[in-house]
């Protein structure tokens, strides 16, 4: 698959997951990109042919990725620290604070993917989607509840770092909706209700005007917010189409 050389590239799964934080970071800065979303042809056009060939120039290659000229970057973290200092976003006297909030974003994260995902899939423990809503209500009590907190005591201001946000809130916001929408759908109160720092970096990033054309895309509208080729809970309606994998050129 070709790649847009004057554009940089993010690669991700055809969902929102990791790669709906740094897609965010994109609209945020008003910087277009080149997406390319493997879909449900992943086994085809990652596996066999497009990770052997990024392999070659990282060694380390992974969903998410950027290629931006020369410089070829994966892993979650490292991308949005990437993106954060190439956009503008991060301020670097915020960096230990920074990436504190994305390592620990990123713990609340892999405890979720134990229950939306089987085993064998990723951290996947929950077996059926029968067993999602019980598994889910644990989750919010257990591990939900935990994460929060500690991101709660460790908010500095609207956002984790102070007044502005830095590359470790796209992920907050993120994980922050996907709980949301888990909320919502197995008829259990908003869990946000009880971290008031929280639901204020929530609400402030869906209103921010820099992020209104993310929010109004199909990214954030229609894509799956985990793998409904594998996982429990996708987050949008049974109509959803997952398709095959695209490349485009998102202008903004």
């Amino acid at each position: 698959m070709a790649e847009n050389t004057t554009l940089p590239t993010l690669g991700y799964h055809k969902i929102r997951g990791l790669g709906a934080p740094l897609r965010m970071m994109f609209y945020y800065k008003s910087q277009s990109f080149t997406n390319v979303a493997y879909g449900a042809d992943v086994m085809t056009t990652w596996f066999k042919s497009a990770k052997p060939q990024l392999k070659e120039k990282n060694a380390c290659m992974n969903l998410p990725y950027i290629l931006d000229g020369d410089v070829v970057v994966t892993q979650f973290n490292t991308c949005a620290l990437y993106l954060g200092k190439k956009l503008g976003i991060d301020v670097e006297a915020n960096f230990l604070h920074n990436h504190t909030v994305l390592d620990q974003v990123m713990d609340l994260r892999n405890d979720l993917m134990k229950i939306v995902y089987p085993p064998g899939i990723t951290y996947g423990l929950v077996k059926t989607k029968d067993e999602f809503p019980a598994a889910a209500k644990n989750h919010l009590v257990r591990s939900a509840t935990d994460n929060l907190a500690k991101l709660e005591g460790f908010c500095k201001g609207l956002f984790m770092c102070g007044p502005a946000p830095q590359s470790g809130d796209f992920h907050v916001f993120e994980m922050l909706d996907e709980h949301v929408s888990i909320c919502k759908s197995i008829g259990e109160p908003n869990i946000l209700e009880g971290y008031p720092k929280l639901s204020a970096l929530y609400a402030a990033m869906l209103a921010d005007p820099a992020l209104t054309r993310y929010f109004e895309s199909d990214f954030h509208t229609k894509y799956s917010q985990n793998n409904p080729l594998f996982c429990h809970f996708t987050g949008v309606g049974e109509d959803l189409e997952y398709g095959p994998t695209v490349e485009e050129t998102i202008s903004l």
